[in-house]
């Protein structure tokens, strides 16, 4: 079998991970680590096997490419590689505003080329295991994704943080479109980003979402509280653990001329099937893109909604 040839754009935190997986996938060879900055590239590259370059060209020769360099070079690279038809896995956000996604995904469009987001979230063991587990559709979502300041990080915290959460919104609600009902962003005076933003989105009929994102905080946190009609669902991102809640009964008691409340509640602990990292089923899914035994239509139609709606929020924070 014939591997596929990757090249890796951006030999940074992200790319250095990204390098890992592919570096231990059966189907593909890290063919080339391409950075501005030559010496991180070589390290990088000499680490896994592989050969560095600062040259965008030697990863257009390659089968397909990763993207996870900043976000403020994407339109650099990103439209180049397009152009010339290379199948692209582009880190979010996968371009810095709206209008220059929309012309990102119209080249793909038009020549019909695999792209995909680093929503890596969706390859979660826990978030699969929740919708396994789900007894109908969602009506409620409460998302928190907290974390400690990070200074290297030179985008808001809706591109950085909150963005997984619109996905894992939209892909909760049947892929519906949300629409965005109230949000409010915390821009502090040492910050050229907003660092805290929380918002609602309205799924009309289906339910809402309300998503919290934090780059102010005192430690991680990655939770999704899942509601339908009958059951409570709890996950942990970070522990890739699950807790199923259903309410059984409630009365209300009269004693001692006083009276009380009690109520029931059924307490699951489903089993979370891991069956590989999520940065790591992720690339997998990109490989069967590639190779186009994945959907590559629905993939794509898929990247536009949520940058839709953080860049709504951001503009509501003006």
């Amino acid at each position: 079998m014939t591997r596929v040839q990757i090249g890796l754009i951006g030999a940074g935190q992200m790319g250095s991970s990204h390098a890992r997986v592919v570096s231990e996938s059966e189907a593909a060879d890290l063919a080339v680590v391409v950075d501005i900055d030559g010496e991180a590239a070589k390290r990088l590259a000499e680490r896994h096997g592989s050969r560095a370059s600062r040259d965008l060209a030697d990863a257009a020769q390659c089968d397909a490419v990763i993207v996870a360099g900043s976000t403020a070079a994407r339109m650099e690279c990103v439209l180049p590689l397009l152009e010339a038809g290379v199948p692209l896995l582009v880190e979010k956000p996968f371009a810095p505003t709206l209008a220059q996604l929309d012309q990102l995904l119209q080249v793909a469009t038009d020549r019909d080329i695999p792209v995909m987001c680093g929503f890596v979230e969706r390859f979660n063991a826990a978030f699969r295991t929740a919708r396994q587990i789900m007894h109908g559709p969602a009506v409620h979502l409460l998302a928190v994704r907290h974390s400690p300041p990070a200074p290297r990080i030179a985008s808001s915290v809706v591109n950085d943080l909150m963005l997984h959460d619109l996905d894992v919104a939209q892909r909760l609600f049947g892929g519906a479109d949300g629409v965005l009902s109230g949000s409010a962003c915390v821009r502090p005076g040492n910050s050229r980003f907003n660092e805290i933003a929380d918002c609602s989105i309205s799924f009309g009929q289906r339910g809402v979402a309300t998503l919290s994102a934090n780059r102010m905080g005192q430690r991680k946190v990655r939770s999704l509280s899942i509601h339908t009609a009958s059951q409570l669902v709890e996950v942990d991102l970070l522990r890739q653990d699950v807790t199923v809640y259903h309410h059984v009964s409630q009365e209300m008691l009269m004693s001692g001329g006083g009276m009380g409340y009690r109520s029931s509640t059924e307490i699951e602990l489903p089993f979370v099937r891991h069956t590989g990292e999520p940065l790591g089923l992720q690339f997998a899914h990109f490989l069967n893109l590639v190779a186009g035994t994945a959907d590559h239509l629905d993939e794509r139609r898929q990247i536009r909604p949520p940058h839709l709606l953080a860049e709504q929020i951001e503009a509501a924070s003006v």
